[in-house]
């Protein structure tokens, strides 16, 4: 029965691939927004891409091979390795599923905010699919998703998580570096076939990221607060650290100062804004007082005792 939650799982994945769509002026969006990225990522040395492309289009076994990689492993290679961490039972299993449903929501809302047309359908590049098996491409034209959602790249994004989950049952080097091998080649693929810009490629680890931080964020909690620990010494130490950053950068520079019997006297801003005005004259003493002042302030001057 534990199988059964992959149906639901796929069935959210497929039925919300498909709902960018239905955004209202995606395809303009979508164009105009693929001149942007993919001058972003001429910039950062996505000139490149131009080369694998035209490479590929121009070498039959390279493209048929390229194509049928992107359509059949992309998606299928995701699936196999959830169902096989769920076979084996993996303890993390709720992690990785809950990781997988969350930055492919992301993506789907970054996908719907910003649709962005794939390098493919504009001038200089190559399809790599609609040339080796147009019948396929009226299937991937007609999904709304697959046509305006380049960036970030899910594909990536996935094959990371595939990479990522799968070293949980794979345990001997040599065997992970092939697993590691995968999402090196979804990247040549997704790039040499015109379906991916660079800057595609750079933010699909940050989504994916994204996805794992919202599946660790209930742990975090249940962690916390079993262990006491939020009350007990984060909260305390975030106020300390508060009042110590506001004493240092605001010592009463503005507000007034209050004395012990609640009296408010000037602040040390306005303490130091005063300009000082004339000084007043001492009260008048008596002219023996002030004779006698100066005369003990007068070196070698005795007092009628005969002490110096």
């Amino acid at each position: 029965m534990r199988f059964a939650q992959i149906v639901p799982i796929a069935l959210l994945l497929w039925g919300l691939d498909d709902v960018a769509r239905f955004r209202a002026g995606a395809a303009a969006a979508g164009r105009h927004n693929a001149l942007v990225v993919n001058s972003v990522s001429e910039t950062i040395g996505g000139a490149s891409t131009h080369l694998m492309n035209d490479w590929t289009v121009a070498h039959a076994a390279a493209a048929l091979a390229s194509s049928w990689y992107y359509i059949l492993f992309q998606g299928a290679i995701t699936g196999v390795v959830g169902a096989i961490i769920l076979w084996r039972q993996v303890p993390t299993f709720p992690l990785h599923r809950n990781a997988l449903v969350a930055m492919t929501l992301f993506g789907l809302v970054a996908f719907w905010l910003y649709p962005v047309a794939p390098p493919r359908m504009l001038p200089g590049y190559h399809d790599v699919i609609a040339v080796t098996i147009p019948s396929f491409t009226s299937v991937v034209e007609t999904n709304g998703a697959a046509q305006f959602a380049a960036l970030p790249s899910l594909h990536v994004a996935w094959a990371i998580w595939s990479a990522i989950a799968l070293c949980t049952v794979v345990r001997k080097p040599r065997w992970r570096v092939l697993v590691w091998l995968y999402p090196v080649a979804t990247i040549t693929d997704v790039l040499a076939t015109g379906n991916h810009y660079l800057l595609d490629i750079i933010t699909a680890p940050g989504l994916l990221l994204l996805g794992y931080a919202v599946a660790l964020s209930p742990a975090l909690v249940r962690y916390l607060r079993r262990n006491q620990v939020w009350h007990r010494q984060v909260l305390p130490g975030l106020l300390l650290r508060y009042v110590a950053l506001r004493d240092l950068l605001v010592p009463n520079l503005l507000l007034p100062r209050r004395s012990p019997d609640g009296e408010a006297s000037s602040s040390w801003l306005e303490q130091n804004q005063k300009i000082p005005g004339p000084r007043h004259p001492a009260p008048d003493r008596p002219v023996e007082s002030r004779l006698a002042c100066a005369g003990s302030a007068r070196p070698g001057h005795s007092d009628p005792s005969g002490q110096r």
